[in-house]
């Protein structure tokens, strides 16, 4: 059985075009279909499509109702402005996909159980545990599952927390490694493993660049994507203060 796992795609279909996982049995997407990226009505209709399973992200929540994301500061702006335009381009029956996607799956694949969630169990949306939070042994006892698979973060990581095996594939489409590099997880006949590849950027930052928002909010997503870190010290300050 092998099952591609992906996660936080936020709009960027080049990354999704360039998936170099062809031959597989299933696809799973841990959440975050839309915002920051520049084609959201594409990446909703390419994970209808593909995926098997699909989990609701905070930023599919906040399209679909049009409430707040709840991002971290860094990122709050960028998230505002992009939701706009989000939910402009995305169709009444993307926005519908959205908000219908459920909070959680629990699923059996041989004899292994899988508990699937954007950020945690115990805060499916908002929820934010990095790799080394003192919160997932709490989280993979409610999970009750042999592998437990989160996104959000978007940094990947695999740790054993008592019975459980708890995943993060990182972020196909806006990756927080330091790296350029598009980043998903693959189980393989019982075996979990991270992965991540190069796509065409530039591809993804032409089409940032007709985005109809502010060029210094381009400016911070392109930076993000070429850097694979967060947005500037100076961005962040004038984002705080509304400049």
């Amino acid at each position: 059985m092998k099952i591609v796992i992906v996660s936080d795609i936020h709009a960027n279909l080049a990354a999704l075009n360039a998936l170099p996982e062809r031959d597989f049995d299933q696809l799973w997407c841990i959440g975050d279909l839309v915002d920051y990226g520049p084609r959201p009505h594409e990446a909703v209709e390419w994970v209808r499509h593909n995926a098997a399973i699909t989990v609701r992200g905070n930023h599919d929540h906040a399209a679909g109702f049009s409430v707040d994301p709840q991002c971290s500061a860094p990122f709050r702006r960028l998230a505002t402005e992009t939701l706009r335009y989000t939910q402009k381009v995305c169709t009444e029956r993307d926005l519908n996909f959205l908000r219908n996607l459920p909070t959680h799956r629990e699923i059996a694949v041989n004899s292994t159980s899988f508990y699937l969630v954007h950020s945690s169990p115990t805060g499916p949306l908002f929820g934010y545990c990095p790799e080394y939070s003192e919160r997932w042994p709490k989280e993979a006892e409610w999970s009750n599952a042999d592998v437990l698979i989160v996104g959000h973060t978007h940094t990947p990581f695999i740790r054993t927390v008592g019975k459980t095996t708890v995943v993060n594939p990182g972020s196909l489409g806006q990756p927080k490694t330091g790296r350029p590099l598009a980043c998903y997880a693959l189980w393989e006949d019982g075996r979990i493993s991270l992965k991540e590849y190069a796509y065409p950027v530039d591809e993804t930052i032409l089409q940032i660049r007709k985005m109809p928002i502010p060029r210094v909010d381009q400016d911070a997503l392109i930076a993000v994507l070429q850097t694979g870190e967060l947005p500037s010290d100076d961005y962040s300050k004038a984002a705080a203060i509304g400049l």
